[in-house]
């Protein structure tokens, strides 16, 4: 989706197919996390003084679990985060810091199991044996050319780095999967390495070489597996839990530097294609596939061709009645699709906030919940607690 100085923001757009309930973001750059009700209004904020939250979302009883960065980003530089990794916060109804988590290679995304304990992505240094095998990345003459110009470099890093980056870590990275219990004890530890092969598993040809895999979404099942989502493989795995064992692996092609994948009410596989690499030219979708025979079943890609693209960031929820919610990231765009395509709700974010020394919309990702659902059962989300807000925002004006 195109930007503009002077698009309209707030609710563009709802009929009678939208699922209604709320809706959860957390805008970049910004102090807070807000929900919405499908007017588009804020109806409940988490203020975050200490820390700057990039992305939540809420857990049965009303807390919020969210992670972010240090508020001192002084001392980043071209590529990389200022201060250390994320830190993993939750948060009751009314903002109590009630549990932390910090880690100096936590990045991009956690996953609350039914045992109270989470599963959380790491950073980790690879073996140096097998890192010398792992094939792909842009050629040494060709990365050579792009980073010797510090002011290309910074132009093509500006905007990034919204999950995490490590600051003590050198040398090539991996990625740990920690299930840590409500003490923040280590309990079991899942090494991506450990179950990738360097012959097959083949880092996408327009990326620098100092990573493999670079999960960018966990979540578990309701049967305990685990979906991983590696952007620059541009593969989805489905691995057993806390066991470990690959029981599906996909992408092969069809997806590029893909993001949030998920499980749908079915057992299908849900996720933001985000297209960055895909071959002619760079598209975006969201498609859902049927794990038993690795087929796309269902896709959404907009009849208006490209008025849908997010390089990075960005993804999808299937919601209760069949619709689908999906999050444009890097446009700060949220919008609701029936099975057919249509879109029946849209809402665009209005904060243009700072993050690393750019003005952006994003959003890590969005979230519908019912307001009978576990997680807002008993609250009472009202936009009359936040009418100065809305109108500081413009929010009012289109509901």
């Amino acid at each position: 989706m195109g930007w503009s100085p002077f698009r309209q923001t707030g609710l563009t757009y709802k009929d009678s197919r939208t699922s209604g309930g709320f809706t959860l973001i957390t805008p970049i750059g910004g102090d807070s996390t807000y929900l919405l009700d499908d007017s588009g209004l804020i109806v409940h904020r988490w203020h975050f003084p200490s820390f700057l939250p990039g992305y939540g979302y809420l857990l049965p009883g009303g807390n919020l679990l969210v992670r972010g960065q240090p508020l001192d980003q002084s001392g980043a530089g071209i590529a990389t985060s200022g201060g250390g990794a994320d830190i993993l916060v939750e948060v009751d109804w009314g903002g109590k810091e009630i549990w932390r988590w910090e880690h100096p290679a936590f990045h991009h995304d956690m996953c609350r199991l039914p045992n109270g304990n989470t599963l959380v992505i790491t950073w980790e240094q690879m073996p140096p044996h097998l890192a010398e095998r792992v094939r792909g990345f842009i050629g040494k003459e060709a990365a050579t050319c792009l980073t010797e110009d510090e002011e290309h470099l910074r132009f093509l890093m500006k905007g990034l780095g919204v999950g995490g980056r490590p600051r003590d870590l050198s040398g090539f990275l991996g990625d740990a999967i920690l299930e840590i219990d409500p003490q923040g004890n280590t309990v079991h530890t899942w090494h991506a390495w450990e179950h990738l092969d360097p012959e097959t598993d083949i880092v996408c040809c327009r990326e620098f070489r100092h990573e493999w895999s670079h999960a960018n979404s966990v979540q578990a099942g309701p049967n305990g597996d685990v979906l991983l989502s590696f952007r620059e493989l541009s593969t989805v795995m489905r691995i057993s839990w806390p066991e470990g064992k690959v029981l599906w692996k996909w992408g092969g092609g069809k997806i590029s530097h893909q993001h949030d994948a998920s499980f749908t009410p079915r057992g299908n596989m849900l996720v933001f294609d985000n297209g960055a690499h895909h071959p002619i030219v760079p598209r975006s979708r969201v498609i859902e596939v049927d794990m038993n025979t690795s087929k796309i079943v269902w896709q959404y890609y907009p009849k208006h061709v490209f008025s849908l693209f997010s390089g990075h960031i960005a993804g999808a929820d299937r919601l209760w009645n069949g619709n689908t919610l999906i999050c444009e990231g890097q446009s700060g765009r949220v919008f609701e699709v029936t099975p057919e395509g249509d879109v029946c709700w849209e809402w665009v974010s209005p904060f243009l906030l700072p993050f690393k020394g750019v003005l952006c919309s994003m959003l890590f990702r969005a979230h519908r919940y019912s307001a009978d659902s576990p997680e807002l059962n008993g609250k009472k989300p009202d936009p009359r607690n936040f009418t100065e807000l809305n109108q500081e925002w413009r929010l009012a004006a289109r509901a």
